[in-house]
């Protein structure tokens, strides 16, 4: 696994040079534009939790691969609770018609989100091999720590302007997002990348990587997009021409 590892790590490095990132780190902009894109995130926020409860999870677990990602999905499943609380502190909870809400959701704006999700399920409820699981995992948790690191930035700065704690985009979420998987095993990190792999799962591996990377980085381009074009406290109205400088 060490050179898998290596190209995520790579691809990682990569991510971190996007637009969406870069726009997450403009503090001309307000932090709350900053975050405007959050509501259209959710498709994949909420989905993540069957991602990790109905196709990574595996009882009983017959290796110690499986227990490891058990454990880590027991964790990373739960983080759908803190986005919804997040959502009604960032002042999304109004009242709005159910079939808006859907449209919304299942509209173009958030295609690329939904597509995400989809792919990490269709590509791992037909894996059978561990380590090409093993290898979505560190992917996902990969472009977490970089995304999480900076939105939990911008939510300091939405902090000191509401007063609230934001437990998914704030540091308490980017705290459990190590970078790598999430499991109870004394030196975690070297057992993994001394997993050997065999030229063709390598091949395949590496495949995956460039896959989920590539799904995040256009899902996260579209989230910037939604920003530009949508005012903060005016989610369902669409502007070209929104004034991204901080309120004075």
């Amino acid at each position: 696994m060490k050179q898998v590892l290596a190209l995520i790590e790579k691809k990682k490095q990569e991510f971190a040079q996007t637009p969406f990132i870069k726009f997450l780190q403009d503090k001309s902009i307000d932090p709350r534009q900053r975050l405007a894109w959050a509501p259209a995130f959710a498709p994949f926020a909420m989905s993540f939790k069957d991602f990790n409860r109905l196709i990574l999870y595996k009882e009983p677990a017959n290796n110690k691969l499986q227990e490891m990602i058990n454990q880590h999905t027991n964790e990373d499943g739960r983080h759908w609770v803190w986005f919804v609380q997040d959502m009604k502190l960032m002042g999304y909870d109004y009242s709005i018609n159910f079939t808006d809400i859907l449209k919304f959701l299942w509209g173009k704006e958030t295609q690329k989100v939904r597509q995400m999700a989809y792919n990490l399920f269709a590509i791992c409820s037909f894996e059978d091999d561990i380590l090409m699981k093993l290898t979505i995992i560190e992917s996902i948790e990969a472009t977490g720590n970089v995304a999480l690191f900076e939105i939990a930035q911008v939510a300091k700065e939405l902090q000191q302007i509401t007063k609230q704690h934001y437990s998914y985009f704030g540091e308490s979420h980017y705290a459990k997002e190590t970078g790598h998987i999430q499991a109870d095993m004394d030196h975690l990190e070297h057992f993994i990348e001394n997993i050997q792999l065999t030229e063709a799962q390598s091949e395949k591996a590496f495949t995956l990587v460039e896959k989920v990377f590539a799904d995040f980085t256009e899902a996260m381009n579209e989230m910037l997009v939604f920003a530009q074009k949508h005012p903060y406290d005016k989610l369902f109205t669409t502007t070209s021409s929104i004034n991204l400088r901080c309120a004075t």
